[in-house]
């Protein structure tokens, strides 16, 4: 009798054992799974096209410059590219925000940014400034250049796209205020080379100086 008694005991003992392993094994797996993820930062213009604009800026051709019409640049952006994250399309009607890839600065400045230094660097006929820069003015009146991106972001489908539309407008005032307005669609993607968000990022900004090239190139 005492023998079974003991027998008892010990399975008990071995049972109790066993639900606190299990028990231990659960906590440190909910741990693991709650842990923070770090949080990745992507900046479109890197140190090299950011350096450029500006050496652009500081030291301009008085000569060239000169003989150049200024158009007044402005970009918009699709609502949902406003977000900080950035955004991958899974299918055709679904989108997802990666929650843990974040721009450093708004895709609105950034892409604003890209696209005026490209259009500098790319144009031979005219010199683009920010919109606001000479609104009101009598420069103003003379020619406007607005930016529609409505798409902009990775594919599941290991691709980046950029599609859109930009409306040149032309605005001359004598007696009475003429406007001139010309719309274009534009439409470009690109493989990705490299899995993760850093390589479609640069295939983003690759993206933007072919948009300033068929806007270079286009007549108007």
């Amino acid at each position: 009798m005492r023998l079974k008694l003991k027998n008892t005991v010990g399975t008990s003992n071995a049972a109790k054992m066993t639900i606190i392993s299990i028990i231990a094994m659960v906590l440190s797996l909910s741990a693991c799974s709650s842990a923070p993820n770090s949080t990745s930062y992507y900046i479109l213009n890197n140190q090299v096209s950011a350096g450029a604009m500006n050496q652009a800026r500081l030291t301009p051709n008085d000569s060239i410059e000169g003989e150049k019409g200024t158009v007044l640049l402005s970009v918009h952006l699709a609502d949902y590219l406003k977000s900080p994250y950035l955004v991958m399309q899974i299918n055709e009607h679904k989108i997802e925000y990666a929650t843990f890839h974040m721009w450093a600065e708004p895709l609105t400045d950034s892409s604003f940014n890209a696209l005026l230094s490209d259009l500098n660097s790319t144009s031979t006929r005219f010199k683009f400034k920010p919109e606001p820069q000479l609104r009101g003015s009598k420069d103003g009146l003379q020619a406007q250049l607005s930016v529609q991106i409505d798409y902009f972001h990775v594919t599941a489908q290991s691709k980046v796209i950029l599609s859109g539309h930009y409306e040149y407008i032309n605005q001359q005032e004598t007696d009475v205020k003429v406007s001139q307005s010309i719309i274009r669609a534009f439409s470009f993607e690109a493989p990705l080379l490299q899995d993760g968000y850093s390589d479609s990022v640069a295939q983003m900004r690759g993206l933007v100086t072919k948009l300033a090239k068929q806007i270079a190139s286009s007549n108007y």
